[in-house]
């Protein structure tokens, strides 16, 4: 008797259904076959065999969520039979094509566990593929961005592109490496979306030179040495003069480092120079402090005309910042 349910199990019945079930298994009848495994579960019979029988019948049913769960549930649980279970869950991971968790998984297995020979050449053997299977998958996604981005282009359409370019970013950027240098130099290019390309080079550590002309000015620069537009120099820079700002109003901290971090990225990787900084500054508080109805202390009339000149830019970035960008 099944004492948690009260089910009266018949002598030599836990063995028709297994043998049932793995016959039916065999032959490829999985719905029959996950019928008798999961009469046996009712039973409370958990023997390794029974549970990954209906494990695989999930599978081939297509069930992939269920077979997911139940074969989490059953590498939480930790017990001898652990590898197996893993060896099937790798299976429904690349069976689904999610060949980077198979990678990852298996990374981190081999820091953790000791695997016996004949299993660690069988992983060994999945991950290899699975890591192939993982690049050929990531390069079609970036050629089908890159098509997408050129035909964007070609519609003069900047918001798409610097979409297309954000989902770029954790894909190899090799194979187009050179017409994204190209697109650099392009006078016509967008240059919110110019910056967007350079923090793709940046992510993939480009380690050569390459050369930005943005509105009307000309850099070079390693992309490997440069830092995003949140973390680089010129923020920081101008942040350093508005340190006092963030402790005695925050909010308006946080509107200024907004308002900051858009004119930083349609100038990027332009930066301004010191005197500009102290400028910049000021001219993003008074702003700041003039959409939140926030009296500004008086300045010199020199110092206004800057703070004005300086305003107008801001206000212009800003605005060409919001039309392309998504945030």
């Amino acid at each position: 008797m099944d004492k948690e349910n009260n089910v009266v199990l018949f002598p030599g019945l836990k063995t028709r259904l297994e043998q049932e079930g793995m016959k039916e298994l065999q032959e490829k009848n999985y719905t029959d076959a996950i019928d008798k495994f999961e009469q046996l579960l009712e039973y409370g019979f958990r023997q390794p065999e029974i549970l990954t029988g209906r494990l695989i019948c999930l599978m081939e049913l297509g069930r992939h969520v269920e077979a997911e769960e139940m074969s989490l549930q059953l590498l939480e649980a930790k017990d001898k039979d652990y590898l197996q279970y893993l060896h099937i869950h790798l299976t429904l991971l690349f069976q689904l094509g999610r060949y980077e968790e198979v990678v990852e998984m298996l990374d981190d297995v081999y820091e953790k566990e000791e695997i016996p020979a004949p299993l660690k050449a069988s992983f060994d053997q999945l991950q290899k593929v699975s890591r192939k299977m993982a690049e050929d998958k990531s390069q079609t996604t970036a050629d089908q961005l890159i098509h997408n981005f050129d035909q964007a282009r070609k519609n003069q359409d900047a918001a798409l592109q610097w979409q297309l370019i954000q989902k770029c970013h954790s894909l190899d950027v090799s194979p187009h490496v050179q017409k994204m240098e190209a697109f650099l130099l392009d006078e016509e290019a967008d240059p919110v979306v110019q910056t967007a390309v350079l923090e793709w080079l940046i992510k993939q550590e480009i380690e050569f030179p390459v050369t930005i002309h943005k509105m009307k000015e000309t850099i070079t620069v390693i992309p490997e040495n440069v830092a995003l537009v949140e973390k680089s120099e010129g923020m920081e820079q101008v942040l350093g003069h508005l340190h006092l700002l963030e402790q005695q109003n925050p909010s308006l901290y946080d509107l200024v480092y907004k308002l900051l971090y858009r004119y930083m990225y349609v100038r990027y990787p332009m930066t301004p120079t010191a005197d500009e900084s102290a400028v910049l500054a000021a001219a993003l508080q008074k702003l700041a402090s003039s959409y939140l109805q926030i009296e500004q202390p008086a300045v010199t009339d020199e110092e206004a005309q800057k703070i004005a000149s300086m305003m107008e830019e801001i206000i212009t970035f800003e605005a060409k910042y919001l039309t392309v960008a998504e945030e």
